[in-house]
């Protein structure tokens, strides 16, 4: 089987504002030069193009994703969707990158969106590959790796298609609509 191997670069700023994290020098605004390398297998044994010695272009793999990172995660704030910060950032520069996760955007549950991001992408433009594992780097010295399924980490009150990861398109910010009222364990 093959495996196709890419990364791409982004700027971002988050803070944490819950539990433990609360109490850390990560609760004060601040950013990163992030890194995240994506790992795509085959979905089944495949020849390659005969015409182009290739399972899939590497551009039409990687186009909507770095649209993605490119448009939508860089230069971005990446908020916990309960952070009051995100209302007066909304007000005070409405036309920033305001990125909302479910909770605190710790590096793990980036990655986790971030795979299940990517999976709705490939399946939308029916290309025969997986998202075997994600991995996002903060620092030089910090990265995480999922390998695992997005939906069983990520088990939230109704329709998947409400959330911005499980659509194939450039959304990014509209958790807290969703999340309203729900207290994530």
């Amino acid at each position: 089987m093959f495996e196709m191997v890419f990364t791409r670069k982004w700027e971002s700023a988050h803070r944490f504002i819950e539990g433990e994290n609360a109490n850390t020098l990560c609760s004060q605004p601040h950013g990163h030069t992030w890194n995240v390398e994506v790992r795509l297998t085959t979905q089944t044994p495949v020849s390659l193009n005969t015409e182009t010695n290739t399972i899939v272009l590497f551009g039409k793999v990687k186009k909507r994703w770095h649209e993605f990172i490119d448009t939508c995660v860089d230069h971005s704030f990446m908020f916990n969707h309960r952070d009051p910060l995100l209302e007066f950032m909304k007000k005070e520069n409405p036309l920033g990158r305001h990125f909302v996760f479910p909770g605190d955007p710790t590096t793990e549950i980036i990655a986790v969106t971030f795979k299940a991001k990517i999976e709705a992408l490939l399946q939308d433009e029916g290309l025969p590959l997986n998202c075997a594992s994600i991995r996002v780097q903060e620092t030089q010295t910090n990265a995480v790796i999922f390998s695992g399924n997005p939906a069983e980490v990520l088990n939230l009150p109704g329709p998947k298609s409400q959330y911005w990861w499980h659509r194939a398109d450039m959304s990014f910010n509209d958790l807290e609509t969703c999340l309203a009222g729900y207290k994530l364990r």
